[in-house]
């Protein structure tokens, strides 16, 4: 980790490990603490161990949140990662996002994160709840990811360019820090897929950078007794 929290490589917006230090050392200590929202039950499990080696950030993100939704009494979603990626991973594939494919032409012509609403929609109706919601959001990012955080429902977060070009996360909270002035600063809590640790994406840094925001919204009418 470097001396500022940010893991290695980061140097932008992304990767902070210590959120506190990061804040103290970019920010000052004028920067308190004013409120942390974080959501338990998701596996931190890095989108290798769902296929090595592949570029499946998205689909392991989905799977990731597929899983927590089967432990909060989505019984129809199996409770066995590679069960879930596997369901996941045959949509993405009919949506144009192969894990076997990569490179400029299907990044651009073939796979987009516009797709990454529809592919979440699939994956309900494949695990049994057609009235799954998945809703990709380009403008209200923060409001959209406060709402969600509060309603207990984990988000992704897809980034063009900086410390996450190309990559799609998991978002799993949220901190809200002010100078006692009423000036606040937004972070933003992510499992990258990259590492099992949790890290914070700066909101202030990252800014106008070009993103979408995808919900995945459980169909509450069909919840049933969590598992045992």
């Amino acid at each position: 980790m470097k001396a500022n929290g940010q893991g290695e490589p980061f140097n932008g917006y992304g990767g902070i490990e210590d959120l506190g230090l990061y804040v103290a050392t970019e920010y000052g200590a004028a920067w308190k603490l004013h409120k942390l929202q974080t959501l338990t039950g998701i596996g931190t499990f890095t989108q290798g161990r769902c296929e090595a080696g592949a570029p499946n950030c998205t689909l392991a993100s989905i799977a990731r949140i597929m899983l927590y939704h089967a432990g909060r009494g989505w019984n129809g979603i199996p409770d066995d990662l590679n069960e879930v990626y596997r369901v996941v991973r045959k949509i993405g594939v009919a949506h144009g996002y192969d894990p076997g494919e990569s490179g400029i032409i299907r990044d651009i012509f073939i796979y987009t994160p516009f797709e990454i609403d529809n592919m979440v929609r699939d994956a309900w109706e494949a695990f049994g709840y057609p009235k799954g919601i998945g809703d990709n959001d380009y403008f209200k990012k923060w409001r959209t990811i406060r709402e969600q955080i509060d309603l207990n429902q984990p988000l992704l977060l897809s980034m063009s360019i900086g410390d996450y070009e190309g990559h799609t996360v998991s978002v799993t909270g949220y901190a809200i820090y002010r100078n006692g002035q009423d000036c606040e600063k937004e972070f933003v809590q992510v499992l990258d897929g990259w590492s099992e640790t949790v890290r914070y994406v700066d909101w202030d840094k990252f800014g106008i950078i070009p993103a979408n925001i995808t919900k995945i919204i459980p169909p509450e009418v069909d919840r049933q007794e969590k598992k045992p």
